[in-house]
């Protein structure tokens, strides 16, 4: 895939992340490794996913340097480049705040997993620990998740949102998606279980 085709990927993906309410107003980013380079796509800091054009895809280097493009990265890229430095296997990362998977993230909970497709498709769920967006601290708390849990594809992050992966942007999207549906089916059957009834 060129340098350009990614750029739309990026820009397609981070529509859908929005037009599915996976996350508000500028919140949430997306990245995306470019092959055969030691360079990141990032969305640039302070713009919706909603609006992403190519142009707001920047490049940088692993240190988090701006390569190409105007602008300054998204708040979050210490974790995005933690996550690509210890796990060679993922190439994409999508970063957004699906409301039912946040419920669990603020409980501190790691995701239940009430379906088979949930356990093949997603396997295990933890939490990353709360620190201050954009902090080190909160790059480190994610990045310690990966690096501890080395095959998982998506973490809860407390109080705050996921983190999912992928081998491609697509892939790491879909994860998100199945896990967000996923938290959803877990709260709608506490309720059941609860004797609530349950409306959409």
């Amino acid at each position: 895939m060129s340098y350009e085709l990614l750029k739309k990927e990026l820009q397609h993906v981070s529509h859908k992340v929005y037009q599915k309410g996976f996350t508000q107003a500028t919140g949430g980013n997306i990245s995306v490794r470019i092959p055969g380079t030691d360079y990141v796509l990032i969305k640039r800091s302070g713009v919706s996913l909603g609006e992403v054009s190519r142009e707001d895809a920047l490049v940088v280097n692993m240190d988090g340097e701006v390569i190409e493009g105007q602008g300054k990265p998204s708040k979050e890229i210490g974790f995005h480049l933690g996550v690509y430095k210890v796990r060679p296997d993922v190439n994409a990362v999508v970063h957004c705040h699906p409301n039912y998977a946040i419920g669990y993230a603020c409980l501190g909970e790691e995701l239940p997993l009430p379906t088979v497709t949930a356990r093949k498709l997603l396997g295990h769920v933890p939490v990353a620990d709360v620190a201050p967006s954009g902090s080190k601290e909160l790059a480190q708390h994610v990045t310690d998740v990966f690096t501890q849990y080395p095959d998982i594809k998506i973490t809860l992050m407390k109080d705050h949102g996921v983190c999912s992966v992928g081998t491609t942007l697509e892939a790491a999207y879909n994860v998100v998606d199945l896990a967000e549906a996923t938290a959803k089916q877990a709260f709608i059957l506490t309720q059941l279980r609860a004797g609530v009834p349950v409306t959409n």
